[in-house]
């Protein structure tokens, strides 16, 4: 199953922020059948791409140094946040989970996908270092699929 499936089954609707994954966020946003997103990412070109080539979609780009601080977007502000590879990237992970819990509305989704790191796999987080990420205070775990090194992770801001 691929990334794009995998959303798909879950659901991604209402206002929706894509952290990470610049390149490949229009792809996504028409694939998930979405009318409108929020595109965020610290590759500016990445960004700049994705604005000139998305024209049935609307797609919004913030531009980000440091992934983990998306201070321009107003709080509670979106009902589905994607994390597309882009929590393992973050200089300070629980500055990341705690800024996303910030944009979230009450009861809203946080999606991660990320790679898990193991004895083969040099890159993504360590699978001990995520389950601390994913017991962050003020999200529930709802559901989480490992497969072939990478893991989807499905979290509900309480």
């Amino acid at each position: 199953m691929s990334a794009v499936e995998a959303l798909a089954k879950i659901g991604v609707d209402g206002k929706v922020l894509i952290i990470g994954g610049a390149g490949m966020a229009a792809e996504l946003v028409k694939r998930l059948g979405l009318s409108e997103a929020h595109v965020a990412d610290d590759d500016s070109q990445s960004l700049q791409n994705l604005s000139t080539s998305s024209s049935t979609v609307k797609i919004t780009p913030v531009y980000t140094r440091v992934i983990e601080r998306l201070v321009e977007l107003p709080s509670t502000s979106f009902d589905t946040v994607v994390a597309v590879y882009s929590l393992e990237r973050a200089l300070n992970k629980r500055a990341f989970m705690t800024e996303v819990r910030r944009l979230l509305k009450q009861g809203g989704k946080l999606i991660v996908l990320t790679h898990v790191r193991s004895f083969f796999r040099r890159r993504g987080l360590p699978k001990n270092e995520l389950d601390k990420l994913l017991a962050t205070q003020g999200f529930k775990l709802v559901e989480r699929i490992e497969k072939s090194g990478d893991a989807l992770c499905v979290l509900l801001k309480e």
